[in-house]
């Protein structure tokens, strides 16, 4: 699975600006848990495709404002009735689950948004938008939300298939 970001970055107003399409604007903006939305219409599915250790891109380390290390990188597809719908990377320096949240090393097969909306400890830094190719097809949109939980950062990017 491979998405790769084929605009710049975008804040909310910029997103707006770009985008009027309010069925795909209400998923990027969503400021409540995805697994939740997906759940409440449909039989809700999470794949894990990828969790380890291993090195990020450039850009997921600017995101979250860490230098270059191995770095715990998750990426999971999350269906809803069978069809996957949101492909989401989690980019979790080491320090951030030692420190920060330790349940965070230890997810597994759960949604990691059952932690970060059933916890005050976990605040939302910032969200940024931009335009995908999710496998080499059709352009899709995403948003890179980054976090701070006891003041350790990560970031969440999702992709709206």
């Amino acid at each position: 699975m491979h998405a790769k970001r084929i605009s710049k970055w975008l804040s909310e107003s910029e997103l707006k600006i770009h985008l009027n399409d309010q069925s795909i604007l209400q998923w990027l903006l969503e400021d409540g848990s995805i697994t939740q939305k997906i759940s409440a219409d449909g039989v809700f599915k999470l794949e894990v495709l990828q969790d380890g250790i291993r090195l990020a891109s450039l850009d997921d380390y600017r995101a979250i404002n860490v230098f270059p290390q191995p770095i715990r990188v998750r990426e999971v597809r999350l269906f809803k009735d069978n069809k996957a719908v949101v492909f989401a990377k989690s980019v979790i320096p080491f320090l951030t689950s030692r420190y920060g949240y330790p349940e965070l090393g230890a997810i597994g097969g759960k949604p990691l948004g059952e932690l970060i909306f059933q916890s005050e400890l976990f605040i939302k830094q910032s969200c940024k938008f931009a335009k995908f190719t999710f496998n080499k097809k059709d352009a899709v949109w995403g948003r890179r939300t980054n976090y701070l939980v006891n003041k350790y950062p990560f970031s969440i990017m999702e992709v709206f298939l």
